[in-house]
C-alpha cells in the first residue's frame, strides 16, 4: 500500500475542522493481519517496548485471518503518522505477514 502524506494532511485538516485538537494526545490505533496468531505476537513483540497496547488479537473467520489491533496514546502530526505507516508496512513485510492495514484515531 502506498501511504500518501497529502491524504494524511487532508485528514488532519478535516479532523480539526470537526473540532478535534490534533495537537493534543489522542488514541491512535493500528491494524495488522496474518495467517497465524503467532505471527502477530511476533510483530507485537517489536511494538511492545514502544508503549503500544493490544486492544484486539483475534481470529476473523470471515477473512480466515488473525487481526492484531494495537493502540497508543500520543500526539502525532501528519509527517510522523506518515512515517509510522511506512515503518509498519516495512515491519509487516519483514515478518512476511499478510499486511499492515492502516490506522484510526479516537479522542480520549
Amino acid at each position: 500500500m502506498k501511504w500518501k502524506l497529502g491524504r494524511i494532511e487532508s485528514t488532519f485538516t478535516k479532523l480539526e475542522s470537526e473540532g478535534w485538537n490534533t495537537k493534543s494526545p489522542l488514541k491512535w490505533g493500528f491494524t495488522f493481519f496474518a495467517k497465524t496468531e503467532e505471527e502477530l505476537k511476533t510483530v507485537y513483540g517489536e511494538l511492545e517496548g514502544y508503549g503500544y497496547s493490544i486492544e484486539k488479537l483475534e481470529y476473523q473467520e470471515d477473512l480466515t485471518l488473525w487481526v492484531l489491533y494495537v493502540t497508543k496514546v500520543e500526539t502525532l502530526q501528519p509527517t510522523k503518522l506518515h512515517n509510522r505507516n511506512i515503518s509498519f508496512e516495512e515491519l509487516a513485510n519483514y515478518y512476511k505477514i499478510d499486511c499492515y492495514d492502516g490506522w484510526d484515531v479516537v479522542r480520549i
